[in-house]
């Protein structure tokens, strides 16, 4: 089973060119941290509120990532403020993305090579080779979506992280966003996680502006 932020990752690439699809005013990096503390609170190592990150079990997840951010939170000496923790994640857990990208292809679900452009920029392409796993996390992306089904936690965090990374278009027509609006709506209050999350994302974000304006 794949962790929240590989399933991030394949919903964000675009099939037709084998890049990222857009990705406006976030840094993937801070989204995919924030993906991988959605997925140990819905494991129960965890519990994320406005207030604070509070470790709730110890016990390994056996997947590398989680378990490294649940070590690194067990280890932090910055207290459980989620914007300091977060900052030790990211500083800690560095090109989190190429590392997630690269265990994807060592699953054999996706492949990282390079090529030119104009024959002279060279841009990084992820053509995915075994679309079982990405088929099956958007299937129930829209499904949990477009009809009524009962939500799955997992995947109200998805969906959380979705709306973060402007990435919905993607995944959905403009037609359906529109005409699921209330529906979308609806999924937002359900969700209990995410909103802590996002603002705990939107102050790192604030904090890595400023690192690079200051």
């Amino acid at each position: 089973m794949l962790n929240c932020a590989e399933e991030l990752i394949l919903l964000a690439i675009e099939d037709k060119t084998n890049t990222f699809y857009k990705i406006t005013n976030i840094n993937f990096n801070v989204a995919l941290i924030g993906a991988l503390l959605m997925d140990l609170a819905l494991r129960k190592r965890i519990d994320v509120d406005m207030e604070g990150i509070n470790i709730l079990s110890t016990e390994k997840t056996g997947d590398k990532f989680l378990d490294t951010v649940l070590e690194n939170l067990m280890n932090s000496e910055t207290g459980n403020e989620p914007a300091n923790l977060v900052a030790q994640l990211y500083n800690s857990m560095g090109h989190l993305k190429n590392k997630l990208l690269q265990d994807l292809e060592d699953k054999g679900i996706l492949k990282v090579s390079q090529c030119k452009v104009f024959w002279l920029f060279k841009q990084r392409r992820y053509p995915v080779i075994d679309q079982k796993e990405e088929e099956e996390v958007l299937s129930r992306i829209r499904k949990t979506v477009l009809t009524d089904i009962e939500p799955e936690p997992r995947d109200l965090a998805l969906i959380a992280l979705l709306n973060i990374c402007n990435l919905m278009d993607k995944i959905f027509t403009q037609e359906e966003l529109e005409q699921r609006h209330s529906r979308l709506e609806q999924l937002k209050k359900m969700d209990l996680i995410s909103p802590a999350v996002k603002r705990i994302i939107g102050e790192m974000q604030v904090l890595i502006t400023t690192s690079y304006t200051t």
